[in-house]
């Protein structure tokens, strides 16, 4: 029997999987022990939070990017339908703590406003560009359903470069070129944030039924079926329907409002890592514009550690990593140098609008209209206006397309 057991642990640690979701739970337990030390509970919170976020990302399969290229390309819009439930939950528990305004650690709720301004068209319009040039290698970031893709660390890099250099120019785009400022659908306008909820949901509520009525009416192919399990295994192995990624997502985003005081960004923490590793190159950019526009410039001069946004996206990543181990899809192989380029031109591209516009599907979008904004909602149409264009554009062309990381010919 001992023998046996001795055997067993030996197959464990010889799998590399294994081995990689060991050292991310040894990482996150960490991570948990200095960030108590140095910024208490709440910042062990908003880790753990971020891990079951990418946990949840996974196993839902819930693309922030996919589902406008799944429109666009398939005209499927069961993504969409699913995006419109987590967008009422999200709203109406964004709208109770608004009303209710609870001082968790010390910290009131803070909404996601931006400006109307030049950046914010010009760069969702780049970020929904260079997603549909991506070919599926650049949608979705880190938590992509396929995972483990050697391109997508092309994708990563090309984002956080495109995110820093966005910084660089937040200035130009935003303070240079004509800029209004932010409107709050809930204060703005007079009407509260019952009334604001109100015509959000029943206007979230329409759209749902309309794709619903256009898919009877056109019949558009369904989306592909995905990897599943049987009973309690399908929780960690298998893959949720879209709706319950709906609502898990909408509550842990509340808990990081509540947690944090204020909803989930993304981008932020890619361009604070970038302009870091930047500075340890000896680059000067503690004068940009962004840093003081984005209440960042205290973040860049001291430890990640201290940063709420950036433990719940270590968090995140921690989670996503684990999951994807967990389901043996962390695989490396070589990819063609065409495959690598786009991937780096489409993560570019997504950085650079994402830092010029106040954030990509999460902080702009999702977080966005979570707060009443209407930078948001500007942000989603010059979004889906760019994945047509660069759609529209390459349908023109006598090429080869990239799904998956490999070529299909048109």
């Amino acid at each position: 029997m001992k023998k046996m057991n001795a055997t067993v642990r030996i197959s464990v640690l010889n799998n590399p999987q294994n081995i990689v979701s060991l050292v991310c739970l040894l990482v996150i337990l960490a991570l948990s022990f200095i960030s108590y030390q140095i910024s208490g509970p709440q910042y062990v919170l908003l880790l753990w939070i971020g891990f079951f976020l990418g946990f949840s990302l996974f196993h839902a399969r819930f693309g922030f990017s996919a589902v406008y290229r799944q429109i666009i390309e398939k005209g499927n819009t069961e993504m969409l339908r699913a995006h419109m439930l987590m967008l009422i939950l999200v709203s109406t528990f964004s709208a109770a703590i608004f009303i209710i305004s609870p001082a968790l650690f010390g910290t009131g709720p803070i909404p996601a406003l931006s400006a109307v301004s030049a950046g914010l068209i010009a760069g969702a319009f780049i970020f929904g560009f260079g997603m549909e040039i991506g070919s599926g290698l650049a949608p979705s970031s880190f938590y992509e359903a396929e995972g483990g893709r050697t391109a997508l660390i092309c994708t990563l890099i090309g984002f956080t470069a495109g995110a820093v250099t966005g910084a660089s120019h937040f200035g130009f785009w935003n303070t240079s070129l004509p800029s209004f400022e932010p409107v709050s659908l809930a204060v703005d306008t007079g009407i509260g944030y019952i009334w604001a909820w109100v015509i959000q949901i029943v206007f979230l509520g329409l759209v749902a039924f309309g794709s619903y009525v256009h898919k009877k009416r056109t019949r558009p192919p369904a989306l592909p079926p995905l990897p599943s399990a049987a009973s309690w295994s399908r929780i960690i192995f298998g893959s949720w329907p879209l709706w319950v990624g709906a609502g898990i997502l909408a509550v842990l985003n509340a808990l990081i409002f509540l947690v944090q005081g204020e909803p989930w960004k993304l981008t932020a923490s890619f361009t604070l890592w970038g302009a870091k590793m930047a500075m340890a190159l000896g680059m000067d950019v503690s004068g940009w514009t962004y840093w003081f526009e984005q209440g960042q410039f205290v973040a860049l001069h001291q430890s990640v550690l201290m940063d709420s946004m950036s433990i719940i996206n270590f968090g995140v990543i921690m989670g996503t990593v684990v999951t994807l181990a967990m389901n043996r899809q962390i695989r490396f192989s070589g990819i063609p140098p065409r495959v690598a380029l786009i991937a780096l031109v489409g993560g570019g591209l997504m950085g650079y609008g994402a830092s010029i516009s106040f954030g990509a599907n999460i902080g702009a979008y999702f977080s966005g209209i979570a707060s009443f904004s209407l930078h948001a909602w500007i942000w989603l149409v010059m979004a889906v206006l760019g994945v047509y264009t660069a759609y529209y554009i390459s349908s023109l062309l006598p090429l080869y397309r990239y799904e998956d990381g490999k070529r299909v010919k048109k």
